[in-house]
């Protein structure tokens, strides 16, 4: 015969709440505790971690979660300086007004065209460069090489167009200069409409590359030296132990 009740137990470590079970041969167990008593069992044995985690989730809450509270913006007639919740209720009325204009479709359009131009063109760049940091063997050279790659990551997007607009400048860029020195004529790539997606996708793809290629050399980090070793011994070339074993080793990465 089995049967269950619920008990106080406090033992050295407090109280806990738990489900004290017996069956037929008298054996007395203390089931698991409750819900509550095991997370104040945990907040009280594990404080450092929490306390350690808590600027992170403070940081979440103001600057994540906080801003969401504007979101009803898009929803209210909205008048600067006015506090939101008196501003009036308007619904879907500016998205109806917005899906519906002429523009939608050109917006909707260049939005997809860019987004996978930018998938593709960033896709093979960061394996490609962590394939050829990791076959670099000074260390000094390597890390070296791995600052010059990151640098670009920490520029920000106005510093980016400002160096854009300077080096593609009809007057003064480098890039006109050059083909004036060919024999060709100056063009205004950023007057072009023609010019503005690959602009914005390459320089994106040069700018992240080196970041992006951290995830990549750190999978390939783990590649165990002996299998590179018994391959070169077996006779494998370079591009073959790329191939077969480095591409291996980092495609659940991928």
């Amino acid at each position: 015969m089995k049967f269950s009740k619920k008990k106080n137990d406090k033992n050295d470590k407090g109280d806990i709440k738990g489900d004290i079970k017996s069956d037929s041969s008298g054996r007395i167990s203390l089931g698991r505790p409750g819900r509550f008593a095991s997370l104040r069992r945990q907040l009280r044995f594990q404080w450092p971690l929490y306390l350690f985690a808590l600027p992170a989730v403070v940081y979440l809450l103001i600057f994540a979660y906080g801003p969401m509270y504007g979101v009803q913006i898009a929803f209210r007639y909205y008048m600067p300086g006015r506090p939101l919740n008196e501003c009036r209720w308007v619904g879907w009325r500016y998205f109806e007004m917005f899906i519906g204009d002429p523009a939608f479709r050109d917006v909707f359009n260049n939005t997809i065209i860019l987004s996978v131009y930018y998938l593709v063109a960033n896709f093979p760049f960061p394996i490609i460069l962590a394939l050829m940091l990791n076959e670099v063997k000074n260390k000094k050279y390597k890390r070296t090489l791995q600052t010059l790659y990151y640098a670009p990551h920490f520029i920000s997007t106005v510093v980016l167009i400002g160096m854009l607009k300077i080096m593609l400048s009809p007057s003064i860029g480098i890039v006109n200069f050059l083909r004036a020195g060919l024999g060709l004529e100056k063009v205004y790539y950023l007057g072009k409409p023609e010019y503005f997606r690959p602009l914005y996708v390459w320089s994106g793809v040069w700018q992240h590359t080196g970041w992006n290629a951290i995830v990549y050399l750190a999978a390939l980090s783990a590649v165990d030296p002996s299998l590179l070793e018994a391959a070169e011994i077996d006779g494998a070339g370079r591009l073959r132990r790329i191939w077969h074993i480095n591409l291996t080793a980092i495609r659940p990465t991928i």
